[in-house]
């Protein structure tokens, strides 16, 4: 296990792919509990597509896995926005009360989004308008009280 700047705790997350949106590589989630120092884990299921789209919703259809092209490990996510759709990928993440929590994905495509919803504060994300290469990308946030849950998502562009 790694240890995170701070003790914040990491969960790494492999997602992948090469059109429109694309997260690819170590989707982390770290965060500092409180005041002690915790180690980091990977907390996200099937966190590198390994196991097809197991634990992750994708809208409309739009997510699959593919083999190529793939930032790290034998899996990524394509998922691929068209209409009125954006192609939005989630899963539901345990996490801890009052704790600080930052949010990276490596991302390959136009109009890349990354972010977390449900934090019982401020919800954020970060985004990319476009991506010929891999790109990583990084947001922080911190859980509210009671907040024992978050989603976090990637997602592309209306219809790009």
């Amino acid at each position: 296990m790694e240890r995170a700047p701070g003790g914040r705790r990491r969960i790494r997350t492999w997602i992948g792919g090469a059109v429109a949106v694309v997260a690819a590589g170590a989707l982390s989630l770290t965060g500092l509990v409180g005041t002690a120092q915790a180690a980091d884990i990977n907390v996200a299921k099937n966190a590198g597509f390994e196991s097809g789209l197991g634990s992750w919703t994708c809208s409309a259809g739009s997510g699959a896995t593919v083999g190529s092209p793939v930032h790290g490990g034998a899996a990524a996510l394509r998922a691929t926005p068209a209409g009125q759709d954006n192609a939005k990928c989630t899963q539901a993440v345990a996490v801890q009360p009052n704790s600080t929590y930052t949010l990276s994905a490596w991302v390959q495509g136009g109009y890349a989004y990354l972010g977390a919803e449900g934090t019982g504060t401020t919800d954020v994300s970060a985004w990319t308008p476009d991506s010929s290469g891999w790109k990583q990308l990084t947001t922080s946030f911190r859980t509210g009280a009671s907040t024992r849950s978050v989603t976090v998502y990637t997602h592309g562009w209306y219809g790009q």
